[in-house]
């Protein structure tokens, strides 16, 4: 057995470094470690209740609009906005809630940094991992040769086209794409926020945009006017791009979709005979958590459903909308702990939950105090858990947690086909025409490419042959590539309820109509429901509470369930903690498991995902371990707030 250490993790955002034992060429146990405690909750002890929703939003970079809206939410519920952990429009008379066009600013300005993040993921953070860069800096050094599918090195002179070949060079477009795409994302979402990433507009009672109604219609008209471009994207390159990739690494694949790679020779890392045990690298623990997020104003239900699924078992909601979210703030108090048995802080002596005093309910800590050195210590992420019956369990959250949780995604091999169709939205099954993928919803330059791969030995009519066999056979599973797909199909889910469901004939969003005399305005998705009440009023002025109120905001960030939990005391926040998705995802063990080398209960989704992978060694050592990290888009930076 072999120790080795593979530090730090790239193209992530922060400080990741993973410790692995090796047997055999396969990774028996794995401890990921995040670096460098920021102690953001406690400096905000004693500031207005206000100041945190500026002061979060600088935990990261990258995520920024997720944090301020989860404050927001947070300080709505302690300022008598809200009863629950994400605020609804005040369409009853239970004397709750922000005006209508307040929720929907903040729908859109967090599905905004929803499409930014995800295409971001995608092709500048994971994407490298399997696409050769050019042979130049800041691409190089890269993986060994060995490492890339033939059709993707950049060296693949010998291949049709020239070097790189012409799928190679499709991806680089993309890529290159893809860059302006989340510029434009940016755009849209600060029409709005006032300036993106880090935005203005975000308080408790609603927004600062208070545009005349004549000016925020143009406004939305403008945010969908750039978001038609996005979204064509989106539906043309990037899904079909993410739905491909899997058949050229099919080792990365569940088993089901390798053995459909095997049957037609896409057999790249793969045996012959086929071997199902091969595949499903990264496939992680199969809990999946969410708590729902981006509420409706006029039903006040949630477009993303809040709830659990363990593995092998059935998804449980607890919170659709605003009729049941006394429930989930029920469960949320009853279920939800973090340990710090192996996480470099203090232990919560005084709360002992589970006959341990590692255990500690974000509501209840004051003040997050790092430990002395400790053996049994080893990262500065704590260790979310979630009860079910008498045990806790860790979870994996983000897009693909939140397809699975809502329903989108089968993780049982089911056909995606039969599972990823929306009502009135642009699906999957849009992609099949016959015996051939559509290329209505292909961009030409990579159908064609896909087409002319010398693949095809399953005769089809157009854009089809192998990839038309692949694309239409694929079933949800636990892998990487699973990971991966969800993540770009939630990116087509999210930008057809901003601006409307895509019209695969007459390519086009939705529907555009005449409001406040303006023309060619959007009258379909959050976009034109708010162009809809663009003179309607966008905030409602509550006083600070002088009494000790205790509350949170829970909603979901591109990297999933993101939670503040606040209380207040003389108008002044008295405590803050925050537990955030990839404190979930790269949590070390917890007190249940154990040290290294105890069972599975003990490990976060990401040591799970890396447990049982492969590790090669070789000229590029490591690379299995970081592709599982990649694929779930960790944020370091937040996890050590």
């Amino acid at each position: 057995m072999a120790f080795v250490e593979v530090d730090p993790i790239s193209r992530i955002e922060g400080h990741l470094g993973v410790k692995l034992d090796v047997n055999g060429g396969f990774v028996d146990e794995a401890d990921t470690h995040g670096n460098l405690w920021r102690g953001f909750e406690n400096f905000l002890i004693g500031r207005e209740p206000n100041d945190a929703i500026t002061f979060t939003q600088r935990i990261c970079g990258v995520c920024p609009v997720p944090h301020g809206m989860t404050s927001t939410y947070a300080i709505d519920s302690v300022l008598g906005y809200s009863t629950g952990h994400i605020t609804f429009s005040d369409v009853d008379a239970d004397g709750k809630g922000v005006p209508a066009k307040a929720v929907h600013v903040r729908n859109m300005v967090l599905g905004a940094e929803f499409l930014m993040s995800h295409m971001t993921h995608f092709y500048h953070l994971a994407a490298p991992s399997y696409v050769q860069g050019p042979n130049m800096a800041p691409w190089t050094p890269y993986f060994d040769d060995s490492y890339y599918h033939p059709l993707l090195r950049s060296n693949g002179a010998a291949l049709p086209g020239g070097p790189g070949g012409p799928l190679w060079d499709a991806v680089i477009v993309q890529y290159v794409k893809a860059l302006r795409m989340r510029r434009l994302t940016f755009e849209a979402g600060a029409l709005f926020a006032g300036r993106m990433p880090m935005t203005s507009a975000l308080v408790s009672g609603g927004v600062t945009t208070q545009d005349s109604s004549v000016f925020f219609v143009e406004k939305c008209k403008k945010f969908y006017n750039i978001l038609v471009e996005v979204g064509k994207f989106i539906v043309k390159e990037h899904v079909p791009l993410v739905l491909a990739l899997g058949a050229l690494y099919p080792a990365y694949d569940n088993a089901a979709n390798a053995a459909v790679a095997h049957s037609v020779d896409l057999k790249f890392g793969l045996s012959t005979p086929f071997d199902p045990a091969e595949t499903g690298i990264g496939a992680g623990l199969g809990n999946f958590l969410a708590w729902g997020g981006f509420p409706d104003p006029a039903t006040n239900v949630l477009a993303i459903a809040g709830g659990y699924k363990l593995s092998g078992g059935a998804a449980t909601l607890f919170c659709t909308g605003k009729s049941d979210v006394a429930g989930a703030i029920t469960a949320v108090g009853a279920n939800l702990v973090e340990d710090t048995a192996r996480s470099r802080y203090v232990a919560a002596t005084d709360w002992g939950y589970n006959g341990t005093d590692s255990w500690a309910k974000p509501s209840a800590v004051t003040r997050t105090e790092p430990s002395r050195d400790d053996a049994n210590k080893y990262s500065w992420l704590k260790a979310p858990r979630w009860k079910v019956g008498a045990s806790y369990y860790a979870m994996e959250v983000g897009p693909f947690a939140r397809m699975v949780v809502n329903g989108f995604y089968k993780v049982d091999g089911t056909a995606l086909a039969s599972t990823f169709n929306i009502a009135g939205l642009h699906g999957y099954l849009d992609y099949v025409n016959i015996d051939a993928l559509d290329t209505r919803c292909v961009d030409a330059g990579l159908a064609g490419v896909l087409a002319g791969l010398g693949l095809a030995t399953v005769e089809a009519n157009g854009y089809g042959g192998i990839i038309y066999v692949w694309v239409t056979s694929l079933a949800g599973g636990l892998s990487i590539m699973d990971r991966l797909r969800a993540r770009a199909l939630e990116a087509l889910v999210l930008v057809q309820l901003l601006i409307g469901g895509y019209n695969k004939v007459t390519d086009t969003f939705g529907t555009v109509g005449t409001v406040e005399g303006i023309t060619n305005v959007p009258t379909a998705g959050w976009v034109g429901a708010a162009a809809a009440v663009a003179g309607g009023a966008s905030y409602i002025s509550k006083p600070v509470p002088l009494t000790t109120k205790s509350g949170y905001g829970a909603t979901e960030a591109p990297r999933g369930a993101l939670a503040h939990f606040v209380t207040i005391a003389s108008g002044k926040i008295s405590a803050y903690q925050c537990v955030v998705p990839t404190t979930w995802n790269a949590s070390p063990k917890d007190g249940m498991g154990g040290l290294r080398g105890d069972a599975l209960n003990g490990r976060g989704a990401m040591e799970q995902a890396m447990v049982g992978s492969p590790y090669a060694g070789g000229a590029t050592p490591g690379v299995e371990a970081l592709r599982v990290a990649q694929s779930f888009d960790p944020c370091i930076a937040c996890a050590v707030h």
